[in-house]
């Protein structure tokens, strides 16, 4: 049978001051009045039915996860001693399904990605888990590049992607901006997008041959409810850890206005042409307010600029250095500001 599983246990510190520790960007409505998470299990729901849909989050997110999804009865919730990576995760995941359903495959979505075409991203998906129930291999979903983008991993192809699977020939890391440029132009190249399709004996396999200690430590977790050994692990991902070490694997290319709900340039980038309450702007342009919490925003001869505004911070940044908001959390921390954290 077809399962979900839905990572939700980020702690979103790119997203302050609207996330904060105790409400992660996951629980956060950023793009509609629905949070992420449930965004992302509604994009899906008639895929997958609720009793077959696990959420991976942190132990301090079990009620966020149970007010957002009350569908699910409480041992779909698994909640992490603490977080040790997309590989962890999943191991958990597949160790609780293993039991029930040997022959399962498995959907592992992030909780963070914003799709345009929900109907035709169903269609992929369907086409996707066919192929993978089919040839028993794991499949992954790669995002058509809208640009050379240096911020995302890159999947290369066998050959340019089409309607049907690719085989993939390597995995790159974050390219700098002249790798990136050349190999969007190859038009063999796509993003690496973390979604991805296991069928469960080859994971099971994957991870006892390149991750044992791993593979194990979920075990124990889901057998005995004993945290020792996952608490000892590294925080690897999914990808370094299995997916670049799989000699076979598929990839089928998604255009379905797919962004990675990454940062306020990304959410900045989808919400341009919204606007939030209470916002008086003369002569600017290039400008987004994000947060209808919080005191007026006015602003005169602004250009280019993210301001995000809640009750008690407001943060004014370009959206090309979305990616230091975390050194703002950093200082406050430092500062023993946790109230502002």
């Amino acid at each position: 049978m077809n399962w979900l599983v839905l990572l939700a246990g980020g702690r979103g510190e790119r997203f302050w001051p609207l996330s904060r520790r105790e409400r992660p960007k996951q629980f956060l409505p950023l793009l509609s009045s629905q949070s992420l998470l449930v965004e992302t299990r509604t994009r899906v729901a008639d895929v997958f039915s609720p009793e077959r849909v696990l959420v991976v989050t942190g132990e301090a997110y079990r009620e966020h996860v149970r007010h957002e999804l009350p569908e699910l009865a409480p041992d779909q919730i698994l909640a992490e001693p603490a977080g040790r990576g997309t590989a962890a995760s999943v191991a958990w995941a597949a160790q609780t399904i293993l039991a029930a359903d040997p022959g399962a495959v498995l959907t592992v979505l992030p909780s963070d990605h914003a799709v345009a075409e929900p109907g035709r991203f169903q269609e992929r998906l369907g086409r996707a888990l066919r192929h993978a129930a089919a040839h028993g291999e794991m499949t992954l979903f790669g995002i058509v590049p809208e640009r050379p983008d240096t911020g995302f991993g890159y999947i290369e192809t066998a050959d340019a992607p089409g309607e049907d699977a690719s085989r993939v020939v390597r995995f790159v890391e974050k390219p700098d901006a002249r790798q990136a440029t050349r190999m969007v132009a190859s038009g063999r190249f796509l993003w690496n997008s973390g979604m991805f399709i296991l069928p469960l004996p080859a994971l099971a396999e994957a991870f006892r041959r390149f991750m044992p200690a791993c593979w194990d430590a979920a075990g124990e977790l889901h057998g005995t409810g004993s945290a020792g050994p996952f608490l000892d692990l590294d925080a690897v991902s999914l990808d370094v850890g299995i997916m670049e070490r799989v000699e076979k694997l598929s990839v089928f290319a998604l255009d379905v206005g797919w962004d990675d709900v990454g940062s306020f340039e990304a959410v900045a980038r989808i919400q341009k042409d919204r606007s939030a309450d209470r916002v008086v702007l003369e002569d600017s342009r290039d400008v987004v307010v994000l947060g209808n919490e919080g005191p007026l925003v006015a602003g005169i001869g602004l250009q280019g600029l993210v301001i995000v505004r809640t009750p008690d911070a407001v943060l004014i940044l370009p959206p090309e250095r979305a990616q230091s908001v975390r050194a703002i959390v950093r200082r406050l921390e430092a500062e023993g500001r946790s109230d502002l954290v």
